[in-house]
């Protein structure tokens, strides 16, 4: 039994110092700690958009399909899933540069009855505040032909 003792207090001083660990008698002793300060780049958050749909319907996945080209920055995108429908005329210049101060929207679909989709959403601002608007949006042949938006906060 003694030398299936030693033989482990070998074998684990030489795993030790394979491993660059320093070792004495085959037993491993604490590494200097090195004083090496290494800088660490701080993350970087990115808020996913939040898409929750309480029926999974075409025309709730149109609204969602909107808001993401929104996020990704896809006006042409955004544009043709309706965009040009509800921007209330100026032409597409003017819809896109009604984006200019908003930095991130989040969608949260509350209801969904036949065409109309009903949803929340909070405009995260270039200048770190938010607007929360409640909105609805009629959906048809996968395009957002209307659309009825009150800010709420």
């Amino acid at each position: 039994m003694k030398s299936a003792g030693v033989l482990v207090a070998v074998l684990i001083g030489a795993g030790a110092a394979a491993c660059g660990v320093p070792s004495v008698v085959g037993v491993p002793v604490a590494a200097p700690v090195s004083t090496t300060i290494v800088a660490v780049p701080a993350p970087v958050y990115v808020q996913p958009p939040a898409y929750a749909a309480p029926t999974d319907t075409a025309e709730a996945r149109t609204v969602v399909a909107y808001y993401d080209a929104i996020n990704r920055r896809d006006f042409a995108m955004a544009w043709s899933l309706g965009g040009s429908r509800i921007a209330g005329g100026g032409g597409y210049a003017k819809y896109v540069n009604g984006f200019a101060t908003t930095s991130w929207d989040t969608l949260t679909v509350t209801d969904v009855r036949g065409s109309t989709v009903s949803v929340v959403l909070s405009a995260v601002q270039t200048d770190g505040s938010t607007r929360t608007f409640a909105s609805t949006y009629t959906v048809s042949g996968g395009v957002i032909t209307g659309s009825h938006m009150t800010r709420t906060k």
